[in-house]
C-alpha cells in the first residue's frame, strides 16, 4: 500500500513520524504542527514537519491512519 509519511523534525533532528493514506490529511497536519514552538531550558525549540510518500508498508507491521 502507498502511504505518505508525517515526518517532524526538532531542530532538524528526527522526532517523530506517522503514515496517512490521504495526503490531504497529512498536509493538514504538517502544517498545524510545523511552527511550534517548545520551552526548554536555555533554548526555544522549533518543530518542523513535512509529507513524504512512502511507495509500499506492510499494513499488519504499520499503523496507518
Amino acid at each position: 500500500m502507498t502511504v505518505f509519511m508525517l515526518m517532524c523534525y526538532l531542530n532538524n533532528v528526527f522526532d517523530a513520524g506517522i503514515y496517512f493514506k490521504d495526503v490531504n490529511e497529512c498536509l493538514y497536519y504538517a502544517d498545524k504542527l510545523t511552527g511550534q514552538k517548545i520551552n526548554v531550558p536555555i533554548k526555544v525549540e522549533k518543530y518542523e514537519c513535512m509529507c513524504k510518500l512512502i511507495p509500499s508498508v506492510d499494513e499488519k507491521k504499520v499503523k496507518v491512519y
